[in-house]
């Protein structure tokens, strides 16, 4: 990966050197990517909050469902709030400008081996995610009160129509099993701390960059168990021909809070999502432009 602004680059490398130029003649797209960046913080550090009400149900220490543990149910917890439609305009406009950014990386110099090939498509589809939740985000606060029904149930009913279909019950196996892997390779990042390529050098405030560095490992590592859940019931869901057993973050969440160790991982996974959405946001001027 080629990041901007890397002033260590070897002259010779012509990518690095036009990326950096890039960089310097837009500075004001870097910022708007930011302000993107920190959007994106806000929407997992509400589903990590949303999370916790689910391990707290399990524990006894709250009551009812309240709303769903996903991107999605945050972007309605945010519509509860006053002038909540404001905030959710706010928040579409910033991951809107997020896509922009992870768009702007496809078209910057880099690699051509296989690694930057698959880091364009996580780019691409990154992109289009990011577009649909701001698109949702803009939607419900155009028109309180409308929903397209939960991640839980979106999931479940696209899974049972691919089951239906013929090759549909390997089809839906091998991407259980590419989610998995997903989440094992956000667990690599957590361990090895590979997004620090992303930053800046120094410091945010009172926090150091080793502490924004250690930040951002909890988050990752909390991305990565809930991608890791996700994927796990959706290859169950195929080893048992049962599109009931596919589920989203929610859904995962809660079948797995049934026993105290399962109650214990929700609440790691919970954190890590808070402390991913906080690093987002406090990391934000220092976060990098950067070519896949």
């Amino acid at each position: 990966m080629t990041t901007l602004f890397d002033q260590s680059a070897s002259n010779d490398d012509v990518g690095s050197e036009r990326a950096q130029e890039f960089a310097r003649e837009h500075p004001r797209l870097v910022q708007l990517g930011r302000v993107g960046w920190a959007a994106n913080g806000v929407v997992y550090a509400l589903m990590g909050a949303l999370a916790f009400t689910i391990a707290g149900q399990s524990a006894g220490t709250t009551t009812g469902q309240g709303e769903e543990a996903s991107k999605s149910g945050a972007i309605a917890t945010i519509a509860e709030q006053p002038a909540g439609a404001a905030l959710l305009i706010a928040i579409a406009i910033g991951l809107a400008l997020y896509a922009i950014w992870k768009l702007v990386s496809l078209v910057l110099p880099a690699d051509n081996d296989a690694h930057a090939w698959v880091s364009r498509l996580g780019s691409l589809l990154g992109a289009v995610s990011y577009v649909a939740l701001g698109w949702t985000a803009l939607s419900i606060a155009l028109r309180p009160g409308t929903s397209d029904g939960s991640n839980g149930s979106r999931v479940e009913t696209y899974t049972r129509r691919v089951l239906d279909a013929t090759g549909g019950r390997f089809l839906i196996f091998a991407i259980g099993l590419g989610v998995v892997g997903l989440g094992g390779y956000y667990l690599y990042k957590a361990w090895n701390a590979t997004f620090e390529s992303d930053l800046a050098p120094g410091s945010v405030g009172p926090l150091s960059h080793h502490a924004l560095v250690n930040m951002g490992r909890v988050g990752w590592l909390g991305r990565g168990l809930m991608v890791a859940l996700i994927g796990s019931f959706l290859t169950r869901a195929a080893m048992q021909f049962d599109p009931d057993d596919a589920v989203g973050l929610d859904g995962a969440l809660r079948r797995v809070a049934g026993s105290p160790l399962g109650t214990a991982l929700v609440a790691v996974v919970a954190l890590g999502l808070i402390a991913y959405g906080v690093f987002c946001i406090v990391s934000a001027p220092r976060r990098r432009l950067t070519s896949v």
